[in-house]
């Protein structure tokens, strides 16, 4: 089929056109035998501050669980005492126990202030040492397997005996009046959630100087500007 004049000069302008250059080659550059390979900037792996995280709450979980030093106890002389110092804070008594928080926030307006709290901790420490004078001086309590008689040909005899009086000496009654304050059977155990709570309160209410886990009930009654009734 022959071509029109149109289709030629079409053509004929197609081929005077230039052919397109192709691109160029990317310049590759060898890497210098002598340089090191730059180091890689590190990547934590994801996950890794979570699991960071849940051993930090796993080890205050352990701290808190194995803890014992979240509570005080109120040594007291009468058996009277523990119950007024608790009726003298309004404080629920539960057995000999009362809660720490409460007993934070009934003291949270009887701070000693540091005058009252220097006279408290001299007359504390004078306190601590007329008692350890008087139980070093005191009579040793007696010994409780010192009235059997002794070594026998029955072995068994012997053994069962000497565990017998230990027992009723391990389960006696408490000494009502001992020489020692810390000794007394008559004390008042508050308790708190954890260790930290419980010193922030001792150092709140001016009490550390008394001690951070057996106190001087009728010393802390005192400074804590209390007047217990005891019936």
């Amino acid at each position: 089929m022959p071509l029109s004049d149109a289709a030629r000069a079409l053509l004929k302008g197609l081929r005077q056109q230039a052919a397109p250059e192709p691109d160029p080659e990317p310049v590759v550059t060898e890497p210098d035998p002598l340089e090191p390979d730059p180091e890689p900037e590190p990547v934590e792996p994801k996950g890794r501050g979570g699991f960071r995280d849940r051993a930090k709450r796993e080890e205050e979980r352990f701290r808190l669980a194995t803890d014992s030093e979240y509570w005080v106890a109120f040594c007291f002389r009468t058996p009277a005492a523990p119950a007024a110092f608790a009726a003298a804070l309004a404080l629920p008594v539960t057995g000999r126990y009362v809660s720490g928080p409460a007993l934070a926030s009934a003291t949270a307006a009887t701070k000693a202030d540091k005058t009252a709290r220097a006279a408290q901790m001299l007359t504390a420490r004078s306190t601590r040492g007329t008692d350890v004078t008087a139980q070093l001086s005191a009579k040793p309590a007696p010994d409780p397997i010192g009235h059997l008689p002794g070594v026998t040909a029955d072995l068994e005899a012997d053994a069962d005996a000497e565990m017998t009086a230990l027992l009723a000496a391990l389960t006696a009654p408490g000494d009502p009046e001992p020489v020692s304050l810390y000794d007394s059977p008559h004390w008042l155990l508050a308790c708190w959630p954890h260790r930290d709570a419980k010193d922030a309160w001792l150092t709140a209410s001016g009490l550390e100087v008394l001690g951070d886990k057996y106190l001087d009930g009728h010393q802390a009654a005192r400074m804590l500007g209390l007047n217990p009734k005891e019936g």
